[in-house]
């Protein structure tokens, strides 16, 4: 009954006695186990019907979050494309105004510079990049202010579209 023993190689007799250690020690683990944590004690239903929640706010929130992006995208959308007409509405009044800007003629009640309408235009922007306020251009080439304000805007929106 023993032979094998005796034929049997050493590492196998010391494999045999380490595995009968190891068994003998997780069976006295699993006879003095703890008791569980009232956690991990929840029947198997409430766990389930926890997850359940967790995933059907998880989907909630989610369905939400799509819902605020495409609104997002929506009012972006909305934006730009009132953005993009105003743009063209400022470009089309650009071009009118260059249009218009040697054709108008002169006006009784506006005094004329001694000048023409170009050269006023030139002597405005002249004195703008010579550092001097609008109202100051306005007084010395006898221009209303608003007028003075429109060109040196247009200009500056000109230059801008240019680059």
């Amino acid at each position: 009954m023993w032979t094998w023993l005796q034929h049997s190689d050493w590492n196998t007799l010391v494999q045999l006695l380490l595995d009968a250690i190891l068994l003998f020690v997780v069976l006295n683990l699993l006879r003095h186990r703890r008791p569980q944590s009232p956690r991990s004690s929840l029947p198997h239903g409430q766990v389930i019907e926890s997850f359940e929640r967790i995933l059907a706010e998880t989907k909630t929130l989610s369905e939400e979050f799509d819902r605020n992006l495409r609104e997002r995208g929506r009012l972006i959308q909305n934006v730009l494309e009132a953005l993009d007409a105003k743009l063209s509405e400022a470009r089309a009044i650009l071009k009118k105004l260059s249009e218009l800007e040697g054709a108008v003629p002169p006006s009784a009640s506006t005094p004329k510079p001694d000048s023409s309408s170009k050269t006023g235009i030139e002597k405005i922007l002249q004195l703008a990049k010579a550092g001097q306020s609008p109202q100051e251009i306005a007084a010395r080439v006898h221009r209303p202010l608003g007028e003075v304000e429109l060109i040196l805007g247009l200009h500056k929106l000109q230059q801008k579209n240019s680059h």
